[in-house]
């Protein structure tokens, strides 16, 4: 595709849409043609960021839009990039993508069976640490991995906001939040062969508003041994205390997607990695994941460091035009979304092994 890319976006009420739509604002060659919501929170959205409010029929029978971001409700999201991809356009819908393993399974079947350009905005992807782990392991530096362990935790009690427990999603924030760290490792390890899992709603009333409060998984594979933690009462501000860590028969690795960083041990020297620590931090986060709330994000802070945005939406519109191919698959999300139901099935019959 040569020219100006028209963008559209369907749904503003996700706080991730306006880190998005103002990276494509300021990007050349891109042009925010408009906006459409039903939500109240349109009309704020539109005028503080200066793009024309639309209808979703008038933005989808334009062809001026050659593509649209996705930022509605969970049970909104599959429905509109369904509609979109129909209409010709390409689509980069906000993470989980949908609000069940269902909407997934549809999301995935039309995105191949149309051979649409369809990205689902799990944007931890896209940080320099996880790039630099990929590269890492895929060496052969740590021998084999045979046990990794990830952690993730949700901050600032967004467990208790709507937007973490929507009634037509199947879980959540170890769905809506936790799907983060699923993704990472499955796009790092592959998809097990089954779960056992405890998903917990703890004592106290502090977080009598949170679905659930904690959730511990393991993921049996037949060459390693993989668990993932999440807890949703997380006290540090964003997400400092996410980590991944693979542990090989020749060193180990703690992956940090963000401050952006990571240690790697190594028991000799291999290659360019020097034997003992290799400590490497890209920033020392001067500028937060998030700022404040506002007329268009009124429960939720929107989003101040919008580094990984920039990265995949580079990424994206190298793929619509052409250049580059899709890096986070519906088909992707899907296997986020059946293993973290997995999980729930587990939970749900008290920890019992239950097949992918």
């Amino acid at each position: 595709m040569n020219g100006t890319i028209g963008i559209a976006c369907l749904g503003v009420t996700h706080p991730h849409a306006s880190g998005r739509v103002r990276k494509m604002l300021r990007t050349p060659g891109v042009e925010v043609i408009g906006a459409a919501d039903e939500a109240d929170v349109i009309e704020p959205f539109t005028r503080l960021l200066g793009i024309p409010r639309k209808s979703v029929d008038e933005l989808l029978g334009d062809p001026a839009v050659s593509a649209v971001l996705i930022h509605s409700k969970s049970k909104d999201m599959t429905p509109l990039a369904i509609r979109a991809m129909r209409a010709g356009k390409a689509v980069l819908v906000e993470k989980p993508g949908g609000a069940t393993v269902d909407d997934l399974e549809e999301l995935t079947d039309v995105a191949e069976e149309l051979g649409a350009v369809c990205q689902v905005g799990f944007t931890y992807r896209f940080s320099p640490a996880v790039t630099a782990a990929s590269s890492i392991l895929s060496s052969g530096v740590l021998g084999d991995v045979l046990q990794v362990r990830a952690h993730a935790g949700c901050s600032l009690d967004e467990a208790a906001s709507s937007h973490i427990n929507l009634s037509d999603d199947m879980g959540g924030a170890f769905w809506v939040i936790g799907s983060h760290i699923v993704d990472l490792v499955l796009a790092q390890f592959g998809v097990p062969t089954s779960v056992n899992a405890r998903v917990s709603k703890l004592p106290g009333d502090a977080r009598a508003q949170y679905r659930e409060d904690a959730a511990i998984a393991i993921l049996n594979y037949p060459d390693r041994a993989v668990s993932i933690d999440f807890f949703s009462w997380d006290s540090m501000p964003w997400v400092e205390s996410w980590v991944i860590e693979a542990h090989g028969t020749g060193g180990s690795l703690y992956t940090k997607p963000l401050p952006v960083g990571y240690d790697l041990f190594l028991a000799e020297a291999t290659g360019p990695h020097a034997k003992g620590w290799t400590r490497w931090a890209e920033s020392s986060f001067p500028e937060p994941w998030a700022a404040n709330t506002t007329e268009y994000s009124p429960e939720l802070a929107e989003i101040a460091n919008t580094e990984f945005f920039d990265i995949e939406c580079d990424s994206f519109l190298r793929a619509v035009r052409g250049e580059g191919s899709v890096v986070v698959t519906p088909r992707d999300a899907y296997n986020a979304a059946h293993l973290i139901e997995t999980v729930y099935r587990s939970s749900a019959a008290d920890g019992i092994e239950v097949a992918i």
